[in-house]
């Protein structure tokens, strides 16, 4: 859906709501996770659509990288962009773990936290240039 989305209402506007639906999804995560008797629909329901968001850059990134940079360094600029988010992902979840255990095993902090650099990404999207490669 996002890749299709971004072929109408262009990469920047669809990895903005991307990142500001996932920046939603991780405040609202706060009390789903946090209230003793939440319905497992609930909790199930919302890790999905994280999941599904989550998912949803996989299609944005490789349309993304050939807007920016074109085809002819294609495999090396999109290896670059794949390593940093791997790389982010092992950092940030080590980063989340701290979290959680310096708050006895509550993960509002590690949300908050999630939520807050999803936003700091929505101004970044604005920082990518507006113009397409020409190759």
């Amino acid at each position: 859906m996002a890749g299709l989305l971004s072929d109408r209402i262009g990469r920047r506007p669809t990895l903005t709501l991307v990142l500001l639906f996932q920046a939603v999804l991780m405040f609202v995560a706060i009390p789903v996770t946090g209230t003793k008797g939440m319905s497992p629909t609930v909790l199930v329901l919302v890790a999905t659509l994280i999941g599904f968001n989550y998912g949803a850059n996989l299609s944005l990134f490789p349309s993304f990288t050939k807007d920016l940079w074109g085809l002819k360094g294609f495999g090396m600029n999109y290896g670059l962009l794949f390593t940093a988010w791997g790389v982010g992902g092992l950092i940030l979840s080590r980063f989340q773990q701290t979290l959680t255990a310096r708050a006895g095993g509550d993960f509002t902090s590690s949300f908050l936290t999630a939520g807050v650099l999803l936003l700091v990404g929505v101004g970044l999207t604005y920082l990518l240039p507006a113009e397409k490669a020409k190759n």
